[in-house]
Formats: structure tokens, C-alpha cells, sequence
């Protein structure tokens, strides 16, 4: 367990161990190199943002945080998670390259003063090097036009020197509902490579480790988009836009992709009526320190 300021206990892997591990899977299908970024559409992400329910994942990121003094929010989005962590530890710095979502992050409420907001691209973020302890990105490294400059970015800001500097990457776990049924049935129509969240967090590691953080934890958490629509008929029409205009608004097929999607969802909502799950796995690395136990590799 690191003994740093995060509440949560912890078994290390390398860099290697998380590639090949359950939570990154599934390994078989894992791509040769990313497969580029998802479409973000403002109507398609606030449709999406109304229904997501996300305590657990909020949760597990002001426990890593907390104790924190410098923190960093690549992609602040809504600003959810931005403010809960601004409200814990007294402020919080973001990132954010759609101005609409600036201008959300700049707006007025308890912890506004306390969230200190930058345009700004994960690719190029405008500060110096180790400027933050801490750094967390909550489901966007499958947005960046460059991974490999993403994940540079990210590691060049946080700051090595300090024992509990700290880099949290969350992503999809293997058992995410909602990409899977974007995968099954959107994502053949439209004519893409399959989205592999995985990937994404194993890429992150092999980055971190090779600029001193080489110690990580690989955690897991529960969100849901919620359909309490009472109708099933009317469940499975909401459910099939909400999870189309996410990744595919505007898209010439995205109606034969909700249509596809129906039985799809009327298959699910068999066995979960209301809410498609949004599971994700959690990667958290660090510097070694003298006084931890050696890395594992499972």
C-alpha cells in the first residue's frame, strides 16, 4: 500500500502487468495503435450528462485527491468532478478545449471561485513542468487527436520531485455496458475500429512509467446512464438516442444506428430495466518510493 495521502489501499504493478490485466482487457482484442478520436457533440454529451449517475466515481477521485494541493483536471467537462474536488481541497485547475464548456466551468456557484479554468488542449496544456501533485483525466484520453502527446503532456506537468505526485486515468472497464453496445451495433455501421478502453490505460501506463511514474493501481468503479421512462417502448427510443448522439451525432447512418440498436436494448432492459452501465476501471501510478514494498506483476 502507498503510504501517501490517498485513503485508498493499493497492490503495485508495472507497467507490463497492467497491459495484460483483466481490468484492461479484453488483451486479445487489444489494438496495435489507437484507432483515433470519437466524435464529442454538445447536444449528444448534455443528453448524455443528464442521465449519468457517477457518485462511486466521484467518490474514488476526491479520495485520491484528498490531501492534495495542486490539482489538475485534464478536461474539465461539466464540471462535476472539477467542483467536488475544488470544494475538497480549496481549488482546483482545469483544462478544457470546447468553449461553450469554458464558459459552463467559468459560471457562477459555491466552488466557482475556486475552480481556475484554462482553454486549452490535453496535447499542449499551458503550464510549466511539474506545476501539480496531482493530475486526473476522467474519460477523455478517447477524445485526443494525438494519445502518445496527450499522455507526455499529462506526465511533463505533474510533478516527480514530490513523493505522492500522483497521475489518475479513468476509462472504461471490459464490462462497460454502454461501449459495448456501441461497439456491437454502432460501430459496424459506421464503419470504425471498435473502441478499446483498455488500450488507452495500458498505453498510459507504458507513458508514465517512462517518465518516473511506474508504480500503479488499477481500481474500479459503477456509474449508470438512469431511463426511468415507464413505457419500454419509450425507455428503449430514449436509450437508443442518447447512446447514438454520444459518439454519433450527426452521423449519416445515425438513424439506421438507432433502429439497429432497439433490439439490442430491448434485450438489455430484460435484464436491467432501467439504466445502462457505464463501469470503469481506474488507473492510478506513481513514482517509486524508498520505504514501498517491490512493484508486483499481477
Amino acid at each position: 500500500m502507498w503510504p501517501g495521502n490517498s485513503t485508498l489501499a493499493t497492490h503495485t504493478l508495472d507497467a507490463n502487468a497492467v497491459r495484460t490485466h483483466p481490468r484492461c482487457g479484453p488483451v486479445d482484442q487489444a489494438p496495435r495503435k489507437y484507432r483515433g478520436p470519437h466524435q464529442l457533440s454538445r447536444n449528444g454529451w448534455a443528453n448524455f450528462a443528464e442521465r449519468l449517475e457517477r457518485s462511486e466515481e466521484i467518490a474514488t477521485i476526491l479520495s485520491l485527491t484528498a490531501g492534495h494541493a495542486r490539482v489538475l483536471d485534464v478536461g474539465g467537462g461539466t464540471g462535476e468532478l472539477t467542483r467536488a474536488v475544488a470544494a475538497q481541497i480549496g481549488k482546483c485547475t482545469t483544462v478544457e478545449p470546447h468553449r461553450d464548456r469554458v464558459a459552463v466551468l467559468d459560471a457562477g456557484g459555491p466552488a466557482a471561485a475556486a475552480v481556475e479554468v484554462h482553454p486549452g488542449r490535453a496535447e499542449a496544456l499551458p503550464f510549466a513542468d511539474r506545476s501539480f501533485d496531482l493530475v486526473y483525466t476522467a474519460w477523455v484520453l478517447h477524445y485526443v487527436q494525438d494519445l502518445q502527446q496527450a499522455l507526455e503532456e499529462i506526465a511533463r506537468v505533474c510533478d516527480d520531485t514530490n513523493p505522492d505526485a500522483t497521475i489518475v486515468v479513468v476509462g472504461g472497464s471490459p464490462d462497460n455496458e454502454l461501449v459495448r453496445l456501441l461497439n456491437d451495433v454502432c460501430v459496424p455501421i459506421a464503419g470504425e475500429q471498435p473502441d478499446h478502453q483498455g488500450f488507452l490505460l495500458a498505453e498510459a501506463a507504458r507513458v508514465f512509467s517512462d517518465h518516473g511514474f511506474s508504480e500503479f493501481s488499477l481500481l474500479r468503479t459503477e456509474a449508470a446512464l438512469h431511463f426511468p421512462e415507464v413505457s419500454e417502448p419509450d425507455r428503449i427510443t430514449a436509450a437508443a438516442a442518447t447512446l447514438v448522439d454520444f459518439w454519433f451525432e450527426g452521423h449519416a447512418r445515425a438513424a439506421d444506428m438507432r433502429r439497429a440498436l432497439e433490439p439490442a436494448l430491448r434485450e438489455h432492459f430484460a435484464r436491467r430495466p432501467h439504466a445502462v452501465g457505464d463501469q470503469a476501471t481506474v488507473l492510478v501510478a506513481r513514482a517509486p518510493r524508498l520505504d514501498n514494498p517491490n512493484t508486483g506483476t499481477a
